[in-house]
């Protein structure tokens, strides 16, 4: 319908025109209850001549005015599809070029840290080095797989989300820094179990293991982090809870783009790239990844996944 309006529009004064011009022109006799039309060659019929004019002109200029819209979108959704691919080729690109040097330096420090013979000062900026050449490492990594998210197609299985919890759980507790750090688990199991979810089993662990390492990242040592999982309707509901410096209110509508580092978050190592991660997998999953914070207070990273609960 939305199609055939401009087009009926366009012809209105044409017929508009044409009853007018019409009506006009006939002489109009009433006996009894017969109305009795008495058609004349009037100047009236100049009505319905102008209007088909104004059609004329103004079909002519929707039509040209629609196609040089439908060319615009086309050529915007080109450009936009063109930085999309310049963008995936640069970090492919930048991904292999970082490895093999990466891969170097890690041999290079492997070997001094053999030899035995540093002393304390230099063990310790070695240290710093390693720690920094794993940074850039884990930076051009999740780069990657960010990437790999744009043109990845979900294999949609059946997913236990109790098991993707436990699972991101362990992954944050097997790292040294986070090991003996509080993490609490809350996950819906009566009245009944969390409903399965279609998707990727390893994409949702990846989405929750980032939203942890980001919780416990800034909060203090002594502060626990929760992670709770439940149903609401036909939607499955995961949020992870931390009472760490929240985030500033100018910071808050960016901080799932990539790279972006908020104020308050410059001080801290980190990537840039958890919660572009997280909100990526939650889209591609047809969730919707929701934030909300108050400085010196905590975060509630939410997300929302459709279930297979009908």
């Amino acid at each position: 319908m939305r199609y055939w309006l401009p087009i009926v529009l366009a012809l209105l004064p044409g017929m508009i025109g044409t009853v007018l011009g019409l009506a006009a022109a006939a002489g109009i006799v009433f006996a009894g209850s017969i109305f009795v039309f008495r058609f004349q060659a009037s100047p009236a019929l100049i009505a319905p001549l102008t209007g088909w004019i104004v059609s004329a002109l103004v079909l002519p200029l929707w039509w040209f005015s629609r196609r040089r819209d439908r060319t615009l979108q086309e050529a915007l959704a080109r450009e936009q599809l063109a930085r999309e691919e310049h963008h995936r080729r640069f970090i492919h690109h930048l991904n292999h070029e970082l490895k093999n040097p990466l891969t170097a330096i890690r041999a290079g420090l492997a070997n001094l840290e053999d030899e035995g013979r540093l002393d304390p000062a230099a063990r310790s900026s070695l240290q710093t080095v390693r720690g920094q050449v794993e940074r850039l490492a884990r930076l051009a990594d999740d780069l990657r797989k960010l990437t790999d998210l744009e043109t990845r197609t979900l294999d949609h299985v059946p997913v236990n989300l109790s098991e993707v919890v436990t699972e991101a759980v362990d992954l944050i507790h097997a790292i040294p820094d986070w090991d003996g750090r509080r993490v609490t688990v809350d996950v819906q199991r009566v009245p009944w179990q969390l409903s399965p979810i279609q998707g990727d089993h390893d994409l949702l662990v990846l989405a929750l293991y980032n939203l942890l390492n980001n919780a416990l990242k800034f909060s203090t040592p002594d502060a626990t982090v929760e992670l709770r999982a439940r149903e609401d309707g036909s939607w499955s509901i995961v949020e992870v809870a931390d009472t760490g410096r929240g985030i500033l209110a100018d910071d808050l509508p960016h901080v799932t783009e990539e790279l972006y580092r908020g104020q308050d978050a410059r001080g801290t190592e980190g990537s840039g790239l958890g919660l572009a991660l997280a909100d990526r997998v939650t889209r591609l999953h047809g969730g919707r990844l929701v934030i909300r914070s108050r400085e010196r207070e905590g975060t509630v990273v939410t997300l929302r996944l459709p279930s297979g609960q009908k």
